[in-house]
């Protein structure tokens, strides 16, 4: 049996990679041995997500100085523990989990035959001006770097990086019942940082008003304090809803009928390809590089340009004022998602690589 070892920093978070990272090792553990390595400290009961028993976890107990300006920043501590445990477990392949990471996995693995994918997340130009150098020659490095977008592989190409291979993510979530689109409440799901723009959204939510329905915002991050703020000095907290991250996600889900995603930028937008998958119609910017690869204007949501708060309000007011464009909407969500992020269709375009 082929072995695969994913290599991620950490799995204490709620958040895509790490929900990624867990669900694609519980998937390939029915065909393959699978082990992931994390660079933290591994604790079961700060993991959010569930691991298979056929999934081995191992850690280097360290951390990821992620700067390019030290001596740290070289991880030679980290790229000597991961061999060790390269040599150990000996996989065919390893997937490092997030471009940067291949500062550790690439040098670890020199004369060991093993093959690296890298896997990256988000698009070449989010983060900083290092990070967007560092993400075009990474792919020099392993022997075929994952994108989650033909968005992303085109900036990729434009910088001549070469084996750029895209596989969007899935879920495994359409197995639950889906929203019926009877409870007038609009859903939003992410971290409180600038990057997914809850205020850009509590901005617009205060233009649109419609009438009766209420917002709800899952989700935990440093920024959330001052987004109820903002709710509060907006006038608008009797029609907001705060709520913390939860492993119910799907009954949010359910409770909804409609999603709407405000980020500035995003990956593949795991939670947008969920609330396709529940029924849900979505309202979103077209920010870069996915909600347009995700959603079809027009037949199962609607884009709006990027950070236009104006545009996001007209939007949410001219769509809410519908459930019954909202159901036929959500119906025809669900049908695409199903047959584009399913856990069989993925897993085949894996193997294909693997």
């Amino acid at each position: 049996m082929k072995k695969i070892l994913l290599f991620c920093e950490a799995l204490r978070n709620r958040a895509g990679i790490e929900r990624m990272t867990v669900e694609l090792a519980n998937l390939l553990s029915e065909d393959y041995k699978v082990s992931i390595v994390t660079i933290d400290l591994f604790k079961a009961e700060e993991c959010p997500y569930a691991v298979s028993p056929k999934v081995k976890i191992m850690s280097l107990n360290s951390s990821f100085n992620k700067t390019f300006s030290s001596l740290k920043s070289l991880n030679i501590r980290n790229i000597r523990l991961f061999r060790k445990i390269c040599k150990e477990l000996y996989p065919e392949v390893i997937i490092t989990v997030a471009t940067p990471l291949i500062r550790i996995s690439a040098p670890a693995i020199i004369g060991l035959g093993i093959r690296n994918i890298g896997w990256e997340h988000f698009n070449i130009f989010a983060g900083s001006k290092a990070g967007t150098l560092f993400k075009s020659v990474a792919p020099w490095f392993v022997d075929k770097t994952v994108v989650l977008t033909e968005a992303d592989a085109v900036d990729y190409r434009k910088k001549k990086a070469p084996d750029i291979i895209v596989i969007p993510n899935f879920t495994s979530i359409g197995s639950n019942n889906p929203s019926r689109i009877e409870n007038k409440v609009l859903l939003a799901v992410g971290r409180h940082s600038e990057q997914k723009g809850f205020d850009l959204l509590l901005k617009a939510w205060a233009k649109s008003k419609p009438q009766g329905w209420l917002l709800t915002i899952v989700g935990d991050g440093k920024l959330k304090e001052d987004n109820i703020d903002l709710a509060e000095k907006l006038g608008i907290s009797d029609s907001v809803i705060f709520k913390p991250s939860t492993p119910n996600i799907v009954e949010e889900f359910q409770n909804a009928s409609c999603f709407v995603l405000s980020s500035r930028y995003e990956g593949l937008v795991l939670v947008l390809i969920e609330a396709k998958t529940m029924g849900l119609p979505s309202i979103c910017f077209d920010c870069p590089n996915s909600p347009r690869e995700v959603i079809r204007h027009g037949i199962d949501g609607w884009l709006v340009p990027s950070e236009n708060i104006d545009a996001l309000a007209k939007e949410i007011e001219l769509r809410l004022k519908d459930i019954d464009t909202l159901r036929l909407a959500g119906e025809k969500a669900r049908i695409d998602a199903l047959k584009r992020y399913s856990p069989e269709a993925i897993k085949s375009q894996w193997e294909n690589i693997l």
